[in-house]
């Protein structure tokens, strides 16, 4: 039944993640670098610069991202099979934290040393999406055993 909550989680965890090709994770910014970091790389902002970070470079986060949102997609028209929505849900709940570790602790890291200055995460805002999504993929998780549960007690009435 498409009418179930974990339907609404599992598309606003989609959609969040979608978002973030639209957003920055962050900003670097001193007197002379003015970059945008994107999921599909970093962008120089300053008129006439180059691309920092090309597409090839941001591949394993764009590949982390777009499995997200297969596996949540797929996981809401696998509602008739709960044991198997659920492993797909928990791969994306996986994939999500690998996802914000290496956005977090490698991407930032690499680009601070690069760059020379901290990243600014509260300028962009793509750095709240995979946090939100992560939040309702464990909504979703925990309907989904709910509904597992409440399915097996009917049977036992049988």
């Amino acid at each position: 039944m498409l009418q179930r909550i974990q339907t609404v989680y599992l598309s606003i965890a989609a959609v969040a993640m979608a978002m973030l090709f639209f957003f920055p994770f962050a900003v670097f910014q001193s007197d002379f670098v003015y970059s945008r970091f994107f999921i599909y790389g970093v962008v120089d902002m300053v008129p006439g610069g180059s691309n920092s970070m090309g597409i090839i470079y941001a591949l394993p986060l764009i590949l982390a991202d777009l499995g997200v949102i297969i596996f949540a997609v797929t996981a809401i028209f696998r509602y008739k099979d709960r044991p198997s929505q659920l492993k797909l849900v928990n791969a994306a709940f996986i994939l999500t934290i690998i996802l914000i570790a290496g956005v977090f602790f490698l991407y930032g890291y690499i680009l601070e040393k690069k760059f020379g200055t901290p990243p600014l995460w509260s300028e962009g805002y793509g750095v709240y999406f995979p946090l939100v999504a992560l939040l309702f993929l464990m909504l979703a998780i925990r309907s989904i055993k709910r509904d597992e549960k409440l399915v097996r007690s009917a049977d036992r009435l049988r």
